[in-house]
């Protein structure tokens, strides 16, 4: 019938502390064990606490019953177990409810913080039904996870025996003592989830679901206990991929052994992870945040496209980066001239007085664009060009209006002003770069659910509760 030393998660040896109220069945009556000693026999606990009344300091006063019995239970059980007394002698009505839960839930938290990385075992069948069903309550709203144990009666039957007690008649008759009667365990740890950490669970899912990541870390680190390590990289590193720190990112998945990123290589992975994070700005209707990554977003897109499918080194060839700032770069007329003079001279044709050195831009590579893929370019792709045209054109509208207006960015705006929804543009964008990186799109993985299935890791994992009190 063996103990239940394997209790512990990962089936690895924990020590187990054991917080007890006691009552007239205890320490054992009718010849069995009361709920106190069955929990110690069957559960070894390294240490007990016992919370007593005023009625119960006054039995042991007289003849030390607990302690006595506690001690022949662990010499003749082969275990050790420290024994700590929490005397409440003011509290002589032990009917009232209200009295207990602060008096529970101060001493569980001390219990819990004195043995770090002990399990916390509570004893739901002691004391009167208000000390139980305090007992029970915090079971179900600690902040830290508890293992409720209820000890059922010999036969089923009421175990209240007689108001003169024996310690040495007592030990000596009592049934559990011999296992050549086969005594029943009679121990049954309680099934419950901790409600307070569903509570808090429930709200961290929503908040992963609307991919914010923050809120629902702050919310998860008030039950930490309850939180697999695992779940908390992936939030850290949500929370960091989500604010572009990739590198940061991909550290702390490493640690939860999750592969993040679908894009691995350096120039792809950052424009994909930044067209993800615009993606979640349109589908959350956050279009202020939304319009202001555009423009870098399609800079990077026009320039990527034409490094790869039209072998335009635009940096090298065409720019140079400005003094005060390494990561600001320029596009030189000078320099179109000296790689590409019939590029110059189109470049000419599409402004009034002539090109001049400018930053580098969606608006700028346009013509490149126009000129390689146009009907008479070497690249020449109808599409393409009408795709690019019809993004800077989107641009430049929601733009200007945003930079002369005071005013919340919604969804008819896109509508009204540049004749294309949120969600239109963000698809375009995605098609430009699929064009531009196909090779990332073989399998029937979708990488633009990156997020989505990340998401989903997450939440499996918190629902995957290591403790099922």
């Amino acid at each position: 019938r063996g103990r239940k030393d394997d209790l512990s998660f990962g089936g690895e040896f924990m020590c187990k502390v054991l917080f007890s109220t006691l009552g007239m069945t205890d320490p054992i009556k009718n010849d069995y064990d009361g709920p106190l000693l069955h929990i110690m026999r069957h559960y070894r606990p390294q240490r007990v606490y016992l919370f007593m009344t005023k009625r119960v300091c006054e039995l042991a006063d007289k003849d030390d019953r607990y302690r006595v019995q506690v001690v022949r239970l662990c010499e003749r059980e082969g275990f050790t177990c420290e024994i700590i007394e929490r005397r409440y002698e003011e509290i002589d009505n032990p009917q009232q409810f209200d009295i207990f839960y602060p008096i529970f839930e101060w001493e569980l938290k001390n219990i819990y913080h004195e043995n770090p990385g002990c399990e916390l075992l509570i004893n739901l069948s002691s004391g009167t039904p208000q000390m139980k069903s305090t007992c029970h309550l915090l079971a179900l709203t600690a902040s830290f996870p508890v293992i409720p144990i209820q000890v059922t009666t010999p036969n089923e039957s009421e175990n209240y025996g007689t108001p003169v007690y024996d310690i040495e008649r007592t030990w000596n008759d009592n049934i559990d003592n011999h296992p050549e009667l086969e005594p029943q365990d009679r121990t049954h740890l309680v099934a419950m989830d901790n409600l307070r950490y569903q509570i808090l669970r429930e709200a961290a899912i929503s908040n992963i679901a609307a991919y914010n990541y923050a809120a629902a870390l702050n919310i998860l680190k008030t039950v930490p206990d309850f939180v697999p390590q695992e779940i908390i990289w992936l939030l850290t590193a949500a929370q960091h991929r989500k604010n572009m720190a990739l590198n940061e990112a991909e550290k702390e998945s490493a640690k939860a052994h999750y592969d993040m990123f679908p894009i691995k290589s350096g120039d792809a992975k950052e424009l994909f992870e930044y067209l993800l994070l615009l993606g979640i700005q349109q589908k959350n209707g956050q279009l202020m945040d939304f319009l202001r990554g555009i423009s870098p977003a399609l800079s990077r897109l026009l320039e990527s496209f034409l490094d790869r499918r039209c072998n335009r080194q635009i940096k090298k060839n065409f720019c140079l980066p400005d003094r005060n700032d390494r990561n600001h770069w320029r596009i030189i007329r000078e320099k179109i001239g000296r790689n590409d003079q019939q590029l110059l001279v189109y470049y000419d044709s599409k402004y009034v007085s002539g090109f001049r050195d400018s930053d580098l831009s969606c608006a700028v590579l346009l013509p490149i664009i126009e000129y390689d893929c146009g009907p008479q370019g070497k690249y020449s792709n109808e599409k393409v060009v009408e795709k690019a045209r019809h993004m800077r054109m989107v641009e430049e509208k929601l733009r200007n209006s945003a930079a002369h207006n005071i005013v919340a960015i919604k969804e008819e705006h896109f509508m009204n002003i540049a004749g294309i929804s949120s969600q239109k543009l963000l698809r375009d964008m995605q098609w430009l770069f699929r064009y531009t990186y196909q090779e990332y799109f073989t399998s029937q993985v979708n990488p633009w659910e990156s997020y989505e299935n990340m998401n989903v890791q997450i939440i499996d994992g918190l629902k995957a509760d290591r403790y099922r009190n």
